[in-house]
């Protein structure tokens, strides 16, 4: 026994041993992020081929619509005497972008898109580090832009690092290339090269993201795609408040004495962000033909089964139906009216006692009063909205639309028998709760613009069906379609043609400005044309989970 013991023990000292000696892969940007950075944004993995592709016959006609956008507005400025070192600057460089159109052309310049990168925090100060396909390029564009400008950045060396310096009054932007890295920092001017040296990463951290597998292990947990994940950690900001470097040299920025933290505060701001600790995102989806995006607000399991109990999705929240717009959206009154004063009812139980924070108490109390009323009804039955558009077309001398609404109540023929005592013209109308759908008489003020309307019952909803023409569509089948499950608080779904139906409205707005204000805005209506073309669909919702609020939107790409 005593010999399979110390086998075992020279074993382990030899694996140590090893482990000491391998040195971290400095090819990986997660090698110099923090492993307890509080935000994180990176990609593990390069973009794939096909998503590539998708993105570079985008970028060919994105590109020139961008910076034709851009052109008035560094016209103007090159106008301006007193910007005129600016102007020659922001020339430099319009003029080495404007024609990178393609993943070839950026790559004249260092720039590739299968590339990895990082956004990270060391503490608060944000560190960007990001691959480049040709370090030499890059030297060789900057040195174009500096010598067209007539502007030479300023320059520094920490140890044997070479860097690009832009300073200001607080803080410093530090840029260098170690290697394939382009790496640029904000540091505070009175930092010392210790920090320096951490946030260029010529300082390794004790422990990094890439060692302790943290941004893996969260995409594998939330299946998000190493392409691009990361989170914010609110614990780890509000630990930082007050004790990083970084924090007096930003808030410098916005007010001349940033505020202190003392414990009271400290421990209330940490009780806070305990009830939502982090949010995280990634991708779940993204080839050729769809782009799926979610995000988690992690709560607390409390917080997060009281949000649980205000979905209260609408018929019809759970339909695929391709509609130019349908929006679902949970609105349970009571329930929501509780929860609103349990949160009220905790901070006046528990008054916070931090300067900062006390304006919370009178908020709490004040909403308290607002909303301690009763709900009469028909308000207090309400318990969603649906409205969903399925035609809209203005190109002729009036709008041709068809629309609907859908009221989710516990008593819709409350509903009903209000609407019949506030209109006259809906008295003597008869609606069944079976969905049979009645025509309604129109009131003088809408002719012209709604020419048919009708109105449908179910048990636990009331739909109107509006617009031009005739009707389209069963307003009675509409309101009957099934709720979803999955405990939605809000859905958004629409078509890629809405937006060419607000690039036409924004170019008969444009029509009526100034001639240099409209080639402005035909940029704009020349993007929300791309838009139309690259895009089939989108579908945005919000759900409440038992681990919290989870967004996403999922977007159907046309082809290319």
């Amino acid at each position: 026994m005593d010999i399979l013991v110390k086998r075992l023990a020279i074993a382990c000292a030899a694996l140590a041993l090893a482990a000491c000696g391998k040195k971290a892969d400095t090819s990986d940007p997660l090698a110099f992020v923090p492993a307890d950075t509080p935000y994180v944004v990176a990609n593990v993995e390069p973009l794939p081929e096909a998503t590539v592709q998708v993105f570079a016959a985008q970028m060919k006609v994105f590109w020139p619509v961008m910076f034709d956008q851009f052109a008035p507005v560094l016209t103007e400025l090159e106008k301006d005497p007193k910007h005129a070192d600016a102007a020659r600057v922001v020339r430099a460089l319009y003029d080495e972008l404007a024609p990178r159109d393609t993943p070839e052309k950026l790559a004249e310049i260092g720039l590739g898109m299968k590339v990895r990168s990082a956004l990270y925090g060391v503490g608060l100060i944000p560190v960007l580090r990001v691959e480049l396909a040709d370090a030499d390029a890059f030297r060789a564009a900057v040195a174009r832009v500096e010598t067209k400008s007539g502007a030479k950045l300023g320059t520094g060396r920490i140890g044997d690092q070479d860097l690009w310096i832009v300073g200001t009054e607080n803080v410093q932007g530090l840029i260098a290339i170690q290697g394939r890295h382009l790496v640029a920092t904000l540091a505070p001017t009175s930092a010392d090269e210790a920090l320096k040296r951490r946030l260029l990463g010529l300082d390794l951290p004790e422990s990094s993201l890439a060692a302790s597998g943290e941004l893996v292990a969260l995409n594998k947990a939330e299946g998000y795609l190493p392409y691009g994940s990361g989170w914010l950690d609110l614990r780890r900001v509000v630990a930082l408040i007050d004790r990083d470097p970084g924090y007096h040299a930003f808030a410098k920025l916005a007010t001349e004495t940033p505020p202190a933290l003392d414990a009271t505060c400290r421990a209330e701001a940490e009780a806070i962000v305990a009830h939502m600790p982090r949010a995280s995102f990634g991708y779940t989806a993204l080839d050729a033909g769809h782009m799926t995006m979610r995000s988690l607000l992690e709560l607390d399991p409390a917080l997060a089964q009281s949000v649980q109990a205000l979905a209260v999705p609408p018929p019809g929240s759970a339909s695929t139906a391709r509609n130019l717009l349908d929006l679902s959206l949970s609105v349970p009154v009571l329930k929501l009216k509780d929860f609103v004063e349990k949160q009220a009812d905790a901070i006046i139980a528990a008054p916070y006692q931090c300067e900062a924070l006390a304006s919370l108490n009178g908020s709490a109390a004040d909403l308290k009063a607002k909303i301690g009323q009763t709900v009469p009804p028909p308000l207090s039955d309400l318990t969603g909205l649906r409205i969903s558009l399925d035609r809209f077309d203005w190109t002729a001398d009036k709008p041709d639309f068809a629309a609907k609404l859908l009221v989710a109540s516990g008593d819709p023929a409350t509903l009903v028998s209000m609407a019949q005592l506030a209109v006259p013209a809906l008295r003597d109308v008869q609606i069944r709760p079976d969905g049979t759908p009645v025509d309604l008489a129109l009131p003088p003020e809408a002719a012209g613009f709604v020419e048919f309307a009708q109105a449908a019952m179910v048990p636990q909803a009331l739909g109107i069906a509006f617009g031009t023409g005739s009707a389209g569509g069963d307003l009675g089948s509409w309101i009957a379609e099934p709720a979803a499950t999955d405990a939605q608080l809000l859905s958004f779904r629409y078509s890629s043609r809405l937006y060419g139906l607000i690039g036409d409205a924004t170019r008969r707005f444009a029509e009526a400005m100034p001639e240099e204000q409209r080639a402005m805005m035909d940029g704009q209506v020349r993007m929300y044309a791309l838009y139309e073309q690259w895009f089939k669909h989108f579908d945005q919702r919000i759900e409440a989970t038992p681990k919290g609020l989870v967004f996403v939107q999922d977007i159907e790409l046309a082809q290319p």
